[in-house]
């Protein structure tokens, strides 16, 4: 799976310089030789396919047939097994690359940053073009959609939530530390005006959607219900 996944984001960078520099061929067409192909539509395995690719999009799929110009540029992928680009709906780009639970109270937040930006390239490497980041603290995680989008770093399509919203002690609140510290999330919010005021400060700074936490905190120690 894993040399799959690889064979599909080396298609993609292709395809990426192909179309910044498409006065290279006469066409401005790029064509992948597929062994094997995923239709995504109908679920089959179609073998000895032909990828026509205009630009940076998908302009025609078709057989072993193909006619391909003799001064186009071709990648030959006959031995491999090529399939769309993967989403994933639900994850956590921002973050230390070193997983300890402590790193979060002994590393400076930015440190963090750096970790999303690792994160997002081998995310992008193994064969996601399209992430639904879901909470992140500062507005971190539209700093490295924007990166991604102005082509600074690589990394896949990136549609960001900011602070996830729930209420104080709950599931979306930091809850590890006692009340001494003052530990609390970005994205608390204790009841409807809080919460529209939470969502507007959100859109204000970029997000393309909102999280909202709606259970108790995550150790389990919380009976509150979100109000």
């Amino acid at each position: 799976m894993h040399r799959i996944a690889l064979l599909l984001v080396s298609v993609l960078l292709s395809m990426s310089v192909t179309a910044s520099d498409q006065s290279s061929t006469e066409t401005g067409r790029t064509y992948i030789k597929a062994g094997r192909m995923l239709d995504a539509a109908s679920g089959r395995i179609l073998s000895d396919r032909v990828i026509t690719i205009a630009g940076d999009r998908v302009e025609a799929v078709g057989d072993g047939g193909t006619a391909i110009p003799p001064d186009a540029q071709v990648i030959d992928l006959s031995d491999a097994f090529v399939l769309p680009g993967l989403i994933d709906m639900h994850t956590h780009l921002l973050g230390y690359v070193d997983s300890s639970y402590f790193n979060n109270y002994f590393l400076s937040p930015h440190r963090a940053v750096i970790g999303g930006v690792a994160h997002a390239e081998r995310t992008l490497m193994a064969g996601f073009t399209t992430v639904r980041n879901v909470g992140a603290a500062d507005y971190q995680d539209v700093a490295l959609r924007d990166s991604i989008d102005a082509g600074e770093v690589p990394g896949p399509r990136l549609r960001v939530s900011g602070p996830g919203l729930g209420i104080t002690g709950g599931h979306c609140d930091e809850n590890s530390l006692n009340h001494s510290f003052g530990e609390r999330a970005d994205g608390v919010a204790d009841g409807p005006w809080a919460v529209r005021e939470m969502v507007r400060r959100n859109v204000k700074y970029g997000v393309d959607l909102i999280k909202f936490c709606a259970t108790g905190d995550r150790s389990g120690r919380s009976s509150l219900t979100p109000s």
